[in-house]
Formats: structure tokens, C-alpha cells, sequence
């Protein structure tokens, strides 16, 4: 029995030498991974190997599809999965085998590796891709996600390299996959303005008026900013202000405006940045010394008036999911005191009623006003005869 015992225990130990051996073996065999992407409007790149770059980078490009093998060994192979626009992730697939699509416009968004058979005992593969707005990630390794999820962006390019088991990654591995996480709150636009008299109001949001209506207070400054935003992206406006024109871009939360001067702003832009700006609308309106409520402006026009000297009193914003319909009519969201209404022959084509109102091409009573006492070219020219404007509403 005891022989029996001295004989398993040295077939054992003779295993064991033999499985090391070979394990080192396979360890210090030299792997080669190789691949290659297709990239829109490019099509199929060449093979790269260990380490190089597959596919673009800084020209907005999109991968959409994937060929990966290890050649010259037969102790095991290579797998990997793609993450599809509009599909999700695609069962994985092996040894040069595609993964992705190819002719229906569809980026990837994520990919992961791993090895098979021995080569998954004796090796480790990292990959690292550059995403759209992220730029190079982190490297990934061994099965582990590599690209982004939520954000809808695609991967450019892609590189990918195999070491010995336990040797050193070729870079950072903290932050190889950004995941999106939609929060529960609901996202808002949120604003608040500085008025004459009172100075910084209470924020609002999602529509409400930020301002005063009927007590001739101007506003003076104004602050915007998106709360729980669903995806990547802000806001960025500018204001007109009195003697001073069309001030700088500010963005989330920053002042555009003037405290302590006493200068009124006159008109405003509001737009969204990033992959808000694809998804959103913003609209927004202001109410107008004289005009009163005027039309919305969205996603970077002008709402307000210019030339008059004209203050803003109030305004109103609203985010709108990207198509939908905007909150109210958007005629006449601005007004420029000097813009021409002439006709061909260069006649002014604004009317000046009985009443000493004037009416511009297209407002409400402009067609009913049939017997006008005067024609005008400009609004301006208008209320140096002493007419007045129609109301907008």
C-alpha cells in the first residue's frame, strides 16, 4: 500500500513538472495578436498588430465592425463581443470571425476580449479604445467592457496588445468603460435674473416667468443652468446689454449681464451644448418694454429687440424633446428697430393706421388695415411720426 502511495505521489510531482514546464513554455511563447476595423466611409483597414492603432482618430469617424486573431499558435484563440448601435451587444465571436456590421451605418460602442484555452491560463489581453467625446479610455482587460454605454457615442479607434500572465498593464486600467446612469430626478432648466430695484430673484424652472410683468423693471442680469442633466451636455447664452451690444458666451450658471450699473438687457440667446443639443430644444421668450410677450426663439436665436432701447422684463425657457413643437408661436421672438420693410420698388410697406398704431408685414391686423395714413420703411421711422406698435398678443 505504501508503494502505491510513493508511486501516485511521483506521478504527481512528474505532472505537475511537466504542466509547469509547459505553462512557462506557452508563458514565454511570442503571441501575436492581430486585427483590423472597418471604419465608415473608409471601409476595411489593414492588419495592425500588438499595441498599434486601428481606425481614426480626430475625424469623427465611427468603427463599425471588428476582425481579431491570434495567428502561429494552436494553444487556444480569441473571442469578443461589440455593442451595437441600436442592437446592444452581439454574441460573441472568434478567431477573425467579424463582429459588428458592416453596410447599415451602425457604430460600435463598446467591445470586450478574452482569451480561450491555454492562452487564457498563460496570457492576458488588454484593449483600449478612443471614444467619441472621451478620447482614449483606460485599458481594459480580459473579458472586462471598453467603450461607453447611455451616451450613445461611438468607438474611432482601437488598440489592443497580449502580455504574459501578470506582467504590467501598458497604461492606466481605471477608466477603460463610462457607463451613464439616467438620474431620478427629472432634468430641468433652471434661471433666475437680477431686477431693477430688487435685485437676484429665486430660480425658477421649465417655463415659469423669471422677472416682473406690468411694473416697468428692466432686467439686468440673468443666470441658466440644466439640473440632472439626462446625458453629457450644459447650456451657453449671451445678452444684449444697453450701450454695450452683444456681450461673451457664458455657460451653467455664470452671469451674462451687468449688477450695479443700471443697464438693462435688451435681448438674449440661449443654446445647448454636446449631446443635449442633439436630443433637445431649448426654447425660451421674453416679455419686452412697449412689445410686451413676444414669440419663442430656440437653440441659439435671438429673442428680444434691438435698436429701440428697449428693456427686457421677464423671460420664460423650456426644454422641448428635440422635433417636438415649440411651446407658443414664434413670430416675432425678435425685433430689429432699423430692419427694411420695402417693397420692389423701395417704398415702405409698414402701415400707420388712423389710430397711430403701426403694423409691419404679417402681424396680426396688418391685412385689415386697409386705409393707412402713413407708410413706413423701418419701425424706427414709425415711432418718430409718433405711432406706436401693435401689441404681438
Amino acid at each position: 500500500m505504501k508503494k502505491i502511495i510513493k508511486n501516485i505521489s511521483l506521478l504527481g510531482i512528474i505532472f505537475s513538472f511537466f504542466f509547469l514546464n509547459s505553462s512557462v513554455a506557452l508563458a514565454n511563447e511570442n503571441v501575436t495578436v492581430q486585427y483590423r476595423t472597418h471604419v465608415e466611409k473608409q471601409g476595411w483597414q489593414n492588419f495592425v498588430t500588438n499595441s498599434e492603432t486601428s481606425g481614426t482618430s480626430n475625424q469623427a469617424l465611427r468603427l463599425e465592425a471588428i476582425e481579431i486573431n491570434i495567428p502561429n499558435t494552436s494553444n487556444g484563440g480569441i473571442a469578443y463581443q461589440t455593442h451595437i448601435q441600436s442592437i446592444g451587444w452581439q454574441d460573441f465571436k472568434s478567431d477573425g470571425q467579424m463582429s459588428g456590421t458592416e453596410g447599415q451605418a451602425k457604430r460600435l460602442e463598446a467591445i470586450k476580449i478574452e482569451l480561450t484555452g491555454d492562452l487564457a491560463y498563460t496570457h492576458d489581453i488588454y484593449y483600449q479604445v478612443h471614444a467619441e467625446k472621451f478620447g482614449w479610455l483606460d485599458w481594459a482587460m480580459n473579458g472586462e467592457p471598453a467603450g461607453s454605454a447611455g451616451y450613445a457615442y461611438r468607438l474611432e479607434a482601437i488598440r489592443i496588445e497580449i502580455v504574459p500572465k501578470g506582467y504590467p498593464a501598458p497604461g492606466s486600467t481605471d477608466r477603460p468603460y463610462m457607463e451613464y446612469v439616467k438620474p431620478q430626478v427629472p432634468m430641468k432648466v433652471n434661471y433666475t435674473t437680477h431686477i431693477q430695484s430688487y435685485g437676484w430673484q429665486k430660480p425658477v424652472s421649465n417655463g415659469a416667468m423669471s422677472g416682473t410683468e406690468g411694473q416697468a423693471k428692466r432686467l439686468e442680469g440673468i443666470k441658466i443652468n440644466i439640473s440632472n442633466p439626462e446625458m453629457i451636455g450644459g447650456v451657453t447664452y449671451r445678452t444684449h446689454v444697453q450701450s454695450y451690444g452683444w456681450q461673451g458666451w457664458v455657460s451653467n450658471n455664470q452671469v451674462s449681464g451687468t449688477q450695479g450699473q443700471a443697464k438693462r438687457l435688451e435681448a438674449i440667446e440661449i443654446k445647448l451644448t454636446d449631446r443635449l443639443a442633439e436630443f433637445y430644444d431649448i426654447h425660451y421668450r421674453v416679455h419686452a418694454q412697449t412689445f410686451g410677450w413676444m414669440g419663442w426663439a430656440k437653440n441659439g436665436e435671438p429673442a428680444g429687440t434691438s435698436a429701440f432701447g428697449f428693456r427686457l422684463e421677464g423671460i420664460e425657457i423650456k426644454l422641448v424633446p428635440k422635433g417636438n413643437n415649440p411651446p407658443g408661436t414664434t413670430l416675432n421672438a425678435y425685433r430689429d428697430g432699423n430692419r427694411l420693410y420695402v417693397d420692389k420698388k423701395g417704398n415702405g410697406t409698414i402701415k400707420g393706421s388712423n389710430s397711430g398704431i403701426y403694423h409691419i408685414p404679417g402681424s396680426q391686423h396688418y391685412n385689415q388695415t386697409t386705409n393707412p395714413r402713413a407708410w413706413f420703411k423701418t419701425e424706427l421711422e414709425a415711432m418718430k411720426a409718433k405711432y406706436r406698435p401693435a401689441r404681438i398678443n
